[in-house]
């Protein structure tokens, strides 16, 4: 596979092979025996061209000139708006032009890692031929070879990507429609003893954080929010990692399903994780500060281990409250945000890009801003919220609601049957009192 360094996790799609295949594919013209790719005749370095691109001028080595004008012509028909330029989506329309190389599977893969390793960002139709080119002449030494993936981490890839998809493209991450950002601060009443004894050390928590802090004491400023922001998120990733681990533990001992929840709380802490990773590329937090994160992990590590073992419904429910409060937290900080005077630094974040990292993984888009980021991550926030608080209350032997396949394909059919109805014109019925 060509794209190896592109998506070094993956074993099956790298995605200048595709590339390459798309190359091959488009210079047959109907011959028809397959020749291996250097000696077919598009293929040629006797006649060289070259191409421009924003790191100046290349020439193209391996591919001949009707293959050039093969490969610009798909692009060109996948170019939806005509700007010259590849996105995600018209890699995707590209590569379905090949379906007989490429499967749904790969196409849909291949378009998400694209938008991740650009940002949302897209690459011009010289640069995608200088990539094909640059590939076909090394196809032998790509694919999975541990050597090659070594030897090429700090090379820079002809396709201009980066690799900080290599952190989550592996798992889920979160995508949000406007509805799903506009996130409403709500609170779950403790009802048992175990609920007040857990809302009570949130609280307690709490008011100590804000105190040594002074969280509530002058303006807003970048760097209260990013020092309070990173501190927080490194503690916010371990409850999803040791709720995980504890609850696999129990599956290997007591030989039973776990309902999906460790699948579910691995993806909390890996999402918590990307919060810190988009906050690190704002702000970069000196030698004490990390030795204060060391010591709080090993503080709230070795407590909530100990609570999950002795009582799972009071670390759930703790963190469910801890999440209404960074629900509460944001929301300030949006709103610190939204109502900055014009030139002031708060201000500045309702324009400033987000960093890359961020507008990949949450789909931002290339212009993405930071104020879309910490929309984003409040999201994130009460979709942890509701989590917590749901398996706070759940019985032994409860499927976990968010990976039902069953619940999911009972909203599937809702979904349909009211888009039909509204594109058919008639009205959906009345559902019954319940």
């Amino acid at each position: 596979r060509a794209l190896s360094s592109f998506v070094e996790f993956d074993r099956r799609t790298n995605m200048l092979s595709s590339l390459r295949r798309v190359a091959t594919r488009g210079a047959r013209h109907g011959a028809r025996r397959i020749l291996p790719v250097h000696q077919h005749a598009c293929f040629s370095a006797t006649a060289p061209i070259t191409v421009t691109d924003t790191d100046g001028e290349h020439e193209i080595k391996f591919l001949g000139e009707r293959a050039v004008r093969t490969i610009k012509a798909e692009l060109m028909a996948a170019d939806k708006n005509g700007d010259g330029r590849i996105d995600a989506d018209e890699l995707q329309a590209l590569l379905k032009r090949h379906k007989s190389s490429f499967t749904d599977r790969e196409i849909a893969d291949i378009g998400e890692m694209f938008y991740a390793a650009k940002a949302g960002g897209s690459i011009s139709y010289d640069r995608f031929i200088h990539a094909v080119d640059v590939k076909l002449g090394s196809e032998d030494d790509a694919g999975l070879d541990a050597n090659y993936h070594f030897k090429a981490t700090n090379t820079k890839h002809p396709l201009g990507i980066g690799k900080c998809s290599v952190e989550y493209l592996a798992g889920g991450h979160s995508l949000y429609t406007p509805d799903e950002l506009d996130i409403k601060l709500t609170h779950t009443p403790p009802k048992t003893l175990t609920d007040k004894a857990a809302l009570a050390s949130v609280r307690l928590l709490r008011f100590g954080f804000d105190t040594a802090t002074r969280w509530n004491v002058g303006e807003l400023t970048q760097q209260k929010i990013m020092l309070r922001a990173i501190f927080l998120e490194t503690i916010a990733a371990v409850p999803g990692f040791v709720g995980a681990m504890f609850r696999h533990f129990k599956v290997l001992r007591t030989m039973e399903r776990d309902g999906g929840w460790t699948n579910l709380l691995l993806e909390e802490a890996e999402n918590e994780k990307m919060h810190l990773l988009a906050f690190i590329k704002m702000y970069k937090p000196g030698f004490l500060f990390r030795l204060a994160v060391i010591g709080g992990q090993c503080v709230f590590a070795t407590f909530f281990g100990t609570m999950y073992v002795l009582n799972p419904t009071y670390c759930h429910r703790l963190v469910g409250y801890v999440e209404e409060e960074a629900c509460s937290t944001y929301t300030k900080i949006i709103g610190g945000i939204n109502h900055a005077p014009e030139g002031s630094e708060l201000a500045a974040w309702r324009t400033q890009q987000a960093p890359a990292i961020g507008r990949a993984y949450w789909h931002l888009g290339e212009e993405g801003t930071v104020l879309d980021l910490m929309l984003a991550i409040r999201a994130d926030e009460a979709n942890h919220r509701d989590v917590n608080h749901l398996a706070a209350g759940m019985k032994p032997g409860q499927i976990n609601p968010f990976f039902d396949p069953g619940a999911k394909l009972d909203k599937m059919l809702l979904k349909y049957v009211k888009d039909v109805l509204n594109t058919s014109g008639g009205a959906p019925p009345k559902t019954a009192a319940t």
